[in-house]
């Protein structure tokens, strides 16, 4: 069935449907969870993505900085495992330089979804962590200046294949970071909350079928975009500029220049970091994905607060961060403390 001939108000409950499934997927990794990092501060996220790893929905309580890693993760996924995913099989990762990540704490679980044969979509979630090991108690402290003195670097691995656990690698995770059993009993919320979403997306399918359902997320992410681009539109156009800095990295580098112009003609608009410092020693730098969710959140709080988060939002954008910047750094760039950053 063509997505044009899901009528709105079919697409308004299929819609809510699957809102519901992304939050009670939250809050069971609330009850669930060990550290109270999760069942008080409430650092986690959940979400729904497609067979193209386009994010669709993202819990109602989910993190603006968990925006982008969601959708970082999936498109990874996807390019490392292509054709070999296959029912049952959960992916975990936490790397900001090759897997989409923002920071090591927020560990990424995905699993897939099928009808059959055909992969329909995906069901993700994210934790912070109270602790991935390296350097420093906790894995945020300031002055560490290497990614690989911040935490265990976990690329797009495998951690469940068509349903069995490798156990290897979840004793080598473990085995890496500070209070394994608290930490073992946080990544087993997740495993959980993935699993409930697999079960509660299936029973959707029974309802709309897997051709339907695509139509559905195509139709949310559309409709999403076309929002955000109609919000958009009422800014008057033209080219603005600002600068601000961060006062230091706490690694001896201080005054770090953000520099920004953002250009906007019609439904366009484009975030142009360029002319940016470059990204320092210390753990404030962000990756492409963590500046990517700061302008996103941003954009909607100011335009359309009401607006579903997914996909939508990013096509509706354009970013411009040169590689190597602060606002887009590169391997081996300290990352931990991005969300001070994320909101200068």
């Amino acid at each position: 069935m063509s997505k044009f001939e899901i009528d709105p108000i079919s697409l308004e409950i299929a819609w809510n449907g699957l809102k519901s499934i992304a939050d009670e997927c939250f809050i069971t990794i609330m009850r669930s969870a060990f550290s109270s990092n999760v069942k008080e501060r409430h650092d986690h996220s959940t979400a729904i993505a497609d067979a193209r790893g386009r994010l669709v929905v993202q819990a109602e309580m989910s993190l603006p900085v968990h925006l982008a890693s969601m959708g970082g993760m999936m498109k990874e996924l996807l390019a490392i495992y292509g054709e070999d995913i296959g029912p049952g099989d959960i992916f975990i990762a936490n790397d900001p330089h090759v897997a989409g990540g923002t920071h090591l704490p927020d560990i990424n679980m995905a699993s897939p979804v099928f009808d059959g044969d055909r992969l329909v979509g995906f069901i993700a979630n994210i934790i912070h962590h109270a602790d991935v090991g390296g350097a420093a108690v906790g894995s945020m402290s300031g002055g560490l200046d290497e990614i690989y003195k911040e935490g265990l670097r976990i690329p797009i691995m495998r951690l469940y294949r068509r349903g069995k656990c490798d156990e290897d690698l979840l004793r080598l995770l473990l085995l890496n970071m500070r209070l394994p059993q608290e930490r073992r009993g946080d990544l087993n919320a997740q495993i959980a909350a993935c699993r409930l979403g697999e079960s509660r997306l299936r029973d959707l399918l029974k309802v709309h079928g897997a051709e339907r359902t695509s139509a559905i997320f195509d139709a949310v992410i559309e409709r999403t975009q076309l929002r955000m681009r109609k919000a958009i539109a009422s800014l008057p156009d033209g080219t603005y500029r600002f600068e601000d800095m961060m006062d230091d990295d706490g690694a001896g580098t201080t005054d770090i220049r953000i520099v920004l112009a953002i250009t906007k003609s019609g439904e366009e608009i484009t975030f142009d970091f360029t002319g940016t410092d470059p990204q320092v020693k210390g753990n404030f730098n962000l990756t492409w994905n963590a500046t990517q969710s700061a302008i996103c959140y941003s954009l909607k709080a100011l335009l359309d607060a009401e607006i579903p988060t997914n996909q939508g939002i990013f096509d509706a954008i354009h970013i411009v961060a040169p590689p190597g910047s602060f606002v887009n750094c590169v391997a081996p760039a300290a990352v931990a403390m991005r969300a001070n950053s994320c909101q200068r």
